[in-house]
């Protein structure tokens, strides 16, 4: 349609003299007057003032103008004038120029005052010693006298670092200098070291295969249960033991590995000092898992983490770690023998051990440390346990929070599972968030946690406030809430849903109340727990379709989103760390992101 106008006035044009005989008539335009201001009308060396114009006429008048400025600064195109250093307080002349008749201008005054005098800059960078890849964060403190500017402009001897934040990064190793220079007096400048090494191997590779093989022989599978190999050495020494099979748990905290013996583990505990208090007595420690607890000593080890052999690990020394079934305490006291069902023996637990990797820094942290002590440390003594209060610095630490570097949460990174399940899924456990090239947050949502690492889920129009992201689940658990076809199957596998058809469910996730604000939606399928369990003569171990349901946390509705979920997230699943950065971001701990 607008080509045939086009042609049609063209046609017209060539065709003047028939284009009709009439009278015509034409519209002027005039500017009579044009005005400025700007605001503030006062500003000191360096800094901005807007500014804008009213235009008056007759006819179809342009408002258009130009701006210009007398010196002292620059104003662009759309009227923000930038004051430059003064070296005494001046008045600037902005004026506007109408752009239909450039006769007509409207004209104000800016006065610039003398920005002081820069005397010094002083800057640090956080950390100073990075991997290769890792971001560190630089800042900077301008001083002086008057109204000086503190802004500083940023520049490296090598690598990458934006002029303006000061996020630094750099691939190579070696040692380069972080510069940092007044933009008011480029005379001050400011000089600090960043050194770069190489990166740690800061990955763990994780498996879903059934479990430690003693039980798979038996036939006691654990189906969604993703395990990886952790190496312990007494505090001092190179005689190091090695314990696969640990259940990998973004839902607890602590390194907890189960002693040779009545307790079925791998690890011999006799050469791991036990932690004792100030009177010497060894303490021991009652863990409380959803479905059980686990009773053992507290002891202290060295934990490598990423044991190799060609590159550095990621080590962390005399960590205190609880020993499941240590002989060297006392048998389980009653006040921890009536929370639930003892876990404390392979036949149960069925992992060698739990490597807790979660939101919190420690297993119990302030709750532990003063008033009355709960249930969770004991002071043993005289073949008696008693509730006892432990420090921070004493209680069994998330093993990732107590690393030298890569300290401030966990990557999980699994393949997609096929419909109906597989034998055997391979992944890694990734730490550190944002310290090294494998482990950036990229297109990943965050969404923030409450003090006590939930956020909310929402189902079926039910909304499950104490919410988690847990690996150490095999699959998803939630409260039905009357959804049509979610029963609980029959007999040994009544801790799943056995719906009579494949379900293809959605819920949507949002930060815990008063943080970040983040929401995002999850489709998922639920299938039958006793169809899948059969699926290829009963071999298969991953399943992406397995749920179940789940009662209330302390009476508050929760949506437990176990293993099944984390099978071909895009970007992995991670677990932010309590009070923990990540470098050149303002996100800090606790989170989930996927």
């Amino acid at each position: 349609m607008r080509l045939l106008g086009i042609l049609a006035a063209i046609c017209c044009l060539i065709l003047l003299p028939a284009c009709g005989g009439g009278g015509s008539s034409s519209s002027t335009s005039t500017i009579t007057v044009v005005g400025a201001s700007c605001n503030p009308t006062t500003i000191n060396a360096l800094g901005t003032s807007q500014c804008t114009a009213s235009v008056s006429g007759t006819g179809s008048f342009s408002s258009t103008v130009t701006w210009t400025a007398s010196g002292n600064g620059t104003i662009n195109s759309s009227g923000l004038f930038t004051a430059s250093t003064v070296p005494f307080t001046s008045q600037v002349t902005i004026t506007a120029t109408s752009t239909q008749d450039t006769t007509r201008l409207g004209t104000t005054v800016i006065t610039v005052a003398t920005a002081g005098a820069v005397t010094g800059v002083m800057a640090t960078c956080a950390p100073t010693t990075i991997q290769g890849g890792q971001l560190t964060a630089c800042t900077a403190t301008v001083n002086g006298t008057g109204g000086f500017s503190p802004n500083v402009t940023w520049k490296a001897s090598s690598g990458i670092i934006n002029p303006i934040t000061g996020v630094y990064s750099n691939t190579t190793p070696g040692t380069y200098t972080v510069t940092a220079t007044s933009q008011q007096d480029t005379t001050k400048t400011a000089n600090v070291t960043v050194t770069v090494v190489n990166g740690v191997n800061n990955v763990l590779p994780i498996v879903v295969d059934g479990g430690p093989p003693s039980l798979v022989a038996q036939g006691n599978i654990y189906v969604n249960g993703a395990f990886a190999t952790v190496t312990v050495c007494p505090p001092g020494s190179t005689t190091c033991q090695t314990i696969d099979h640990v259940l990998v748990d973004t839902g607890s905290i602590g390194l907890r590995l189960l002693a040779q013996g009545a307790a079925g583990g791998e690890l011999d505990p006799t050469s791991f000092p036990l932690q004792t208090n100030a009177g010497g007595n060894p303490i021991a420690q009652c863990y409380a898992f959803v479905d059980g607890f686990v009773w053992g000593s507290i002891s202290l080890a060295t934990i490598n983490l990423t044991y190799t052999n060609q590159t550095p690990a990621e080590v962390a020394s005399s960590v205190p770690i609880q020993i499941i079934g240590d002989p060297r305490v006392p048998s389980v006291p009653s006040s921890c023998s009536s929370s639930g069902v003892d876990e404390s023996n392979l036949s149960v637990f069925m992992a060698n051990g739990v490597l807790g990797v979660g939101v919190f820094q420690q297993d119990c942290g302030l709750a532990c440390t003063s008033g009355t002590p709960p249930n969770v440390y004991y002071s043993c003594s005289g073949g008696t346990c008693t509730p006892t209060l432990q420090a921070l610095a004493q209680q069994v630490p998330n093993p990732d929070f107590v690393l030298p570097a890569d300290n401030n949460g966990v990557l999980i990174q699994l393949p997609s599972v096929p419909a109906g399940g597989t034998t055997t899924i391979s992944g890694n456990l990734i730490l550190g968030i944002g310290t090294q090239t494998n482990n950036v947050l990229g297109s990943a949502t965050v969404f923030n946690t409450d003090g006590r690492g939930n956020f909310v889920s929402i189902f079926n129009g039910q909304t499950n406030s104490c919410s988690y992201i847990d690996s150490g689940s095999n699959g998803y658990f939630f409260p039905s809430a009357g959804y049509p076809g979610l029963i609980a199957c029959s007999g040994k596998n009544s801790s799943f849903y056995c719906p009579s058809s494949l379900l293809a469910l959605s819920a949507s996730n949002s930060s815990a109340a008063n943080t970040n604000g983040s929401t995002g939606s999850v489709s998922f399928n639920v299938g039958n727990a006793n169809t899948l369990f059969s699926n290829n003569g009963g071999n298969n171990i991953a399943f992406i379709e397995l749920g179940g349901p789940h009662t209330p946390v302390n009476g508050c509705n929760s949506f437990d989103w176990g293993l099944s979920f984390f099978y071909g997230k895009p970007n992995g699943v991670f677990t932010g760390i309590e009070q923990q950065p990540v470098t050149g971001t303002t996100l800090v701990g606790p989170f989930w992101a996927y």
